[in-house]
């Protein structure tokens, strides 16, 4: 029989910590956003959904025999929901994580995918819906259990932003370069040339914990002149959220944080920061400057992080949600999700559903309130490709002149 406890202070899960990063990794999908320390810095640096109360943890840990089985890292919100205030409760670190999930290992998914369930589930009470965000089709949530679309509930989906991730399956950059479409390619090299030919250009890259809060802080002046910087993807709108990437930096973190910038003619232009973690490397965030979105330093940094990945011999390359169709031309593979919703009958959340639903069959498709927007960069370039010398380090900062690519057309 397995036993699901909820904890709403991760300090009282503490002693759970160990056993939760060993299970993670034991996983079919190991990642590092569903780590105990990860979960610690996302708690801090959560901000709270305007106009609702802050969030309150519900991390639910499966045992059985005294021994931790599995886990599901949930919060719940309050907000006022056509003039009524409704709780909804949805994924930890739903929009940030890649596809967040129950972790639990193969032999034992079933039996405690259904004990969560069990739990949630019988805890209607509390809340008004359970959403479920980003879940591929094979997600360790699936199937849903019977008494999730019957007893007074009423299951929705709704489509998320794909994913895309980049399989590694080439030895060098030149090799990968040479893989991508010949138009691009060709597309790529000419345009590069114009970036190799506007001025002296640099790298500057590092891991090292000394030497990435300058590198973080050039990182942070070139979104100031970014398109990201006249939306709410920008780092520097809100102090969570560069609290969020400074706290990712941290000693214990499972994320080796690496922070890469080209530099052209003394000016940074472009930033790239990626987390490697067991065999996989993630594209964090990236950056460039738009007044030279014309020798496209976003593609080039994007390049160098293909070069980190390539050569630090990861299995994949994790370009996270969103603008698939930019991402595609890089050979990535996109992964469709959807949102998991569960409404209870008669509450306020299932009424907004109601509601939105029929508007849309009248008068067609809308965004329904709440749902992911996706954002196109404004005046974004076409692709460019780079090699550089190997520049990411262990040590201080290296400053590194970049060589031409090799391969494709030129």
């Amino acid at each position: 029989m397995i036993e699901v406890r909820c904890y709403h202070e991760l300090a009282d899960a503490e002693s759970f910590h160990e056993a939760m990063n060993a299970l993670n990794l034991a996983s079919a999908r190991p990642d590092p956003f569903s780590t105990f320390e990860f979960y610690g810095n996302f708690l801090r640096t959560i901000a709270p959904v305007p106009g609702s109360a802050p969030p309150r943890l519900w991390l639910l840990l499966a045992f059985s025999a005294d021994q931790l089985v599995g886990y599901l890292a949930l919060k719940r919100s309050v907000s006022t929901v056509m003039g009524r205030p409704a709780a909804r409760i949805d994924l930890l670190t739903a929009y940030t994580a890649d596809s967040p999930h129950l972790v639990a290992r193969a032999d034992s998914l079933a039996a405690v995918r259904a004990a969560m369930y069990s739990y949630v589930l019988g805890r209607k009470g509390e809340w008004s819906l359970l959403e479920l965000g980003q879940q591929e089709a094979d997600s360790t949530l699936l199937p849903l259990p019977p008494q999730a679309t019957s007893g007074g509930c009423t299951f929705r989906q709704w489509p998320n932003l794909d994913s895309a991730s980049i399989a590694i399956r080439w030895q060098s950059l030149a090799a990968y370069f040479s893989a991508l479409s010949a138009r691009f390619r060709s597309n790529v090299s000419r345009q590069m040339r114009t970036l190799f030919a506007a001025g002296d250009l640099q790298v500057l890259a590092s891991s090292d914990p000394q030497t990435r809060a300058l590198l973080f802080a050039l990182y942070l002046g070139i979104e100031s002149h970014s398109w990201k910087a006249r939306t709410d993807a920008a780092m520097t709108g809100e102090r969570q959220r560069i609290e969020y990437y400074t706290g990712l930096m941290e000693e214990g973190q499972p994320m080796q944080i690496a922070i890469q910038l080209l530099v052209l003619d003394d000016v940074p232009i472009a930033g790239l920061i990626t987390g490697a973690f067991d065999t996989g490397l993630y594209a964090l965030h990236i950056v460039y400057d738009e007044r030279f979105a014309h020798l496209a330093p976003g593609s080039a940094i994007l390049l160098l992080g293909m070069r980190l990945a390539i050569e630090g011999r990861y299995r994949f390359f994790n370009l996270l949600q969103g603008f698939g169709y930019y991402k595609t031309r890089w050979l990535a593979q996109m992964t469709g999700h959807q949102s998991l919703q569960i409404y209870r009958n008669g509450t306020p959340f299932y009424w907004r559903r109601e509601l939105g639903d029929a508007r849309r069959r009248w008068f067609g498709t809308v965004a329904a309130e709440g749902a992911p927007v996706h954002r196109t960069p404004h005046g974004c370039a076409h692709p460019r490709a780079l090699d550089v010398t190997p520049c990411v380090n262990a040590g201080p900062i290296r400053i590194l002149r970049p060589e031409r690519c090799e391969g494709g057309d030129r």
